[in-house]
C-alpha cells in the first residue's frame, strides 16, 4: 500500500505487544520501512537484530527452511550478498520443500516491489524459480 510513514508506528506496537517473543520478521519488516523512508541507521539496527535472532534459530535448527530463507533475505536487505547467495543455494541443496521455496520467491517478490532495482534480489529470485522446475 506504500503508506511507509504509518508503518513504523504500527510495527512498533506489534513488536511491543510481542516483546516476550521476539520475531525476527517484524524487525525485518520495520527495517524495510526505514529503508523506504531513507532512514538507513534505523534500518541497519533492525536488520542486525533480525539477523541475530534468525542466526540463533539457525544454529539450533539449520533444517528450519523458513528461517533459513528468511535469514538469507535479511542478508540481502543488509547488502551481505555473498552470504545470502550461499544460504539460498545451501537451503535448496539440503532439500527445502517446493512450498517453502515458493514462499521464499514470494518474499523476494515483496522485497522487489519496494526495491525493484536490487540486482542481487532479482538474481536470487531467478535462482529459486529455476529450482521449482
Amino acid at each position: 500500500m506504500q503508506r511507509y510513514h504509518e508503518a513504523p508506528q504500527d510495527l512498533d506496537r506489534t513488536i511491543g505487544l510481542n516483546r516476550h517473543y521476539q520475531d525476527d520478521w517484524y524487525f525485518y519488516e520495520r527495517a524495510l520501512t526505514y529503508l523506504a523512508l531513507n532512514q538507513p541507521d534505523k534500518a541497519r539496527a533492525d536488520l542486525a537484530l533480525a539477523m541475530k535472532l534468525a542466526k540463533e534459530h539457525y544454529e539450533k535448527d539449520a533444517r528450519n527452511w523458513r528461517n533459513s530463507f528468511n535469514l538469507a533475505l535479511y542478508y540481502l536487505a543488509a547488502q551481505y550478498n555473498q552470504p545470502a547467495e550461499h544460504l539460498y543455494r545451501h537451503t535448496i541443496s539440503q532439500g527445502a520443500s517446493l512450498e517453502r521455496i515458493r514462499i521464499a520467491v514470494q518474499d523476494l517478490n515483496d522485497f522487489l516491489a519496494v526495491f525493484p532495482n536490487h540486482v542481487q534480489a532479482t538474481s536470487m529470485q531467478q535462482l529459486l524459480q529455476s529450482s521449482l522446475t
